[in-house]
């Protein structure tokens, strides 16, 4: 068992992989503000964020299914798990917006696996993504390259807690995705934007 200070939420996976700044200021800074796309994502959860199970066409599922992994020092809810017969567990998270690849939704999912493995004794070799506005589940590989990205994201996440680390905002064009953006406010603050109050 690892020694942690601090056990890192799982969410904290994709928030980091998406902006290491946002990770920062909703989990050390402890700030958080709603868009549009985060309240999306808050109906859509509304059925998985019941925690219960059932079985459909002979498939256990389990909903907002409580995880965690002393290895990782991880804890968290998983969104949906299916537990097919003769079969590894299949984690899946469930996303708002129309199916895409984004790598840090994969790497969430893959922590999530994580932390079966760790409590069942299992190895997990798929894990899924349910895309609620185009009601469509994508299954990925978990495959050791994501694995290992997922590790190094722990790592930075618990040395970022640990050391209550913000770093500096960057702008580009997914800041205006984020709901962070008027606290943010990369635009003046981007160490790589540094053109912004020169006269047109």
């Amino acid at each position: 068992m690892a020694d942690f200070d601090t056990l890192l939420p799982i969410s904290a996976i994709s928030h980091y992989l998406y902006c290491p700044r946002q990770a920062a200021l909703i989990h050390v800074e402890q700030v958080f503000v709603d868009n549009v796309l985060t309240i999306g994502g808050d109906i859509g959860h509304e059925y998985v964020n019941c925690e219960h199970g059932e079985t459909e066409l002979g498939v256990r599922k389990e909903y907002s299914l409580r995880v965690y992994s002393d290895q990782y020092g991880l804890t968290g809810i998983a969104d949906v798990v299916e537990f097919p017969l003769n079969a590894a567990p299949l984690p899946i998270d469930y996303k708002h917006g129309r199916i895409a690849k984004w790598v840090n939704h994969e790497a969430q999912v893959v922590a999530i696996a994580f932390c079966l493995e760790e409590m069942l004794a299992v190895t997990i070799g798929k894990g899924a993504i349910y895309h609620i506005q185009s009601r469509r589940r994508r299954v990925f590989e978990v495959t050791e390259p994501l694995r290992a990205l997922t590790r190094q994201t722990i790592a930075a996440l618990h040395d970022m807690l640990e050391n209550q680390i913000v770093p500096s905002a960057e702008y580009s064009r997914k800041c205006n995705r984020c709901s962070l953006l008027t606290v943010c406010m990369p635009k003046i603050n981007s160490v790589s934007y540094p053109d912004i109050f020169q006269p047109l």
